[in-house]
């Protein structure tokens, strides 16, 4: 199998990719070329990374028949220059176009467990993976952690630790601590002679503007592989629960992750630099199980800035 390919399918959006790093990390070992048709700058991200080879955009019009019948003859002849297809969907209706189009072998993989199973998303990947015979655990954990080595460890001369990078934003208002309390969060750590620096995506306008109203500049990327070269060079990361913080705490920056009504054990981002932030509560995590926070959501407004103090200080001694 070291001298085959592997495509890999991918829907999710940048969080929900980030977090199969570490299964791709461990299929490398098994795979001499892996390629990845997911969102056009995710794409990008895992080729700038050096995770994948080649990517293609799903985005792209020439791929909406691999969710219909019939199969574009192209898209046909893409898939079938592989040795195996891996699918991270819970779309049943993918895999069976796939395996009656292409006569390859195609693995399909749902993006996280249910709900309610209190398993990490990457390592629940990383055993449905295992289960189907594409890689084995000593090898993941082995791959896993020395690429984490190799990040951690890794000389950095551009870094500048008074830098401190701080996301206010996540794909979801529900998981978004207070933007007063990171603003008032920004004004401590200048008072430590600091310097925070705002980051937000382009679909926030919201707190891009707030932000600006309250005279901070705010650092905007359209472009993911231009966001990791700036979180690269920085001494610390602060933001909610969010892609941008997955994708911080992948690259080894040392990161405080503020989490409200998900569930840390299935979507801590996963790294040896991160601290969690949550207060301790007697309800269950209910952010995948209810539409809606309750009107007084103590996961986050009882998140103090002391506390998220405290875990920038111990991160950084980490």
């Amino acid at each position: 199998m070291a001298n085959s390919n592997l495509l890999i399918i991918h829907q999710g959006a940048l969080g929900d990719v980030v977090l199969t790093f570490p299964a791709i990390i461990a299929l490398r070992q098994k795979f001499r070329c892996i390629d990845l048709i997911c969102q056009g700058q995710l794409g990008k991200l895992a080729s700038h990374l050096g995770l994948v080879e080649k990517s293609y955009p799903l985005e792209a019009a020439y791929f909406a028949t691999l969710f219909s019948d019939p199969m574009d003859a192209g898209i046909r002849d893409l898939l079938g220059n592989y040795a195996r297809i891996l699918v991270f969907s819970f779309s049943v209706d993918l895999e069976k176009a796939i395996n009656q189009n292409i006569d390859r072998p195609c693995l399909r993989v749902n993006p996280r467990p249910p709900a309610r199973e209190r398993i990490h998303v990457a390592d629940f990947l990383i055993q449905r993976i295992e289960a189907g015979g594409l890689i084995e655990t000593a090898d993941a954990g082995d791959a896993v952690s020395g690429w984490h080595r190799k990040q951690t460890h890794r000389a950095h001369s551009s870094i500048d630790r008074s830098k401190i990078i701080i996301h206010p934003g996540s794909g979801s208002i529900r998981k978004c601590w207070p933007l007063t309390s990171f603003l008032e969060l920004a004004q401590r750590l200048e008072k430590r002679g600091l310097q925070p620096q705002f980051v937000c995506g382009p679909a926030e306008p919201h707190l891009i503007q707030e932000i600006r109203n309250r005279g901070r500049k705010v650092h905007i990327f359209s472009e993911l592989t231009n966001l990791v070269d700036w979180l690269e060079s920085a001494g610390e990361y602060i933001g909610n629960d969010s892609g941008v913080s997955h994708l911080a705490a992948f690259l080894g920056l040392p990161s405080v992750v503020i989490f409200g009504p998900a569930d840390p054990v299935r979507w801590k981002p996963p790294g040896p630099r991160v601290r969690i932030v949550r207060p301790e509560l007697d309800c269950h995590p209910c952010f995948e199980i209810e539409p809606d926070n309750c009107t007084q959501p103590a996961c986050l407004t009882d998140a103090n800035l002391e506390s998220v103090l405290a875990a920038f200080d111990e991160v950084l001694k980490g």
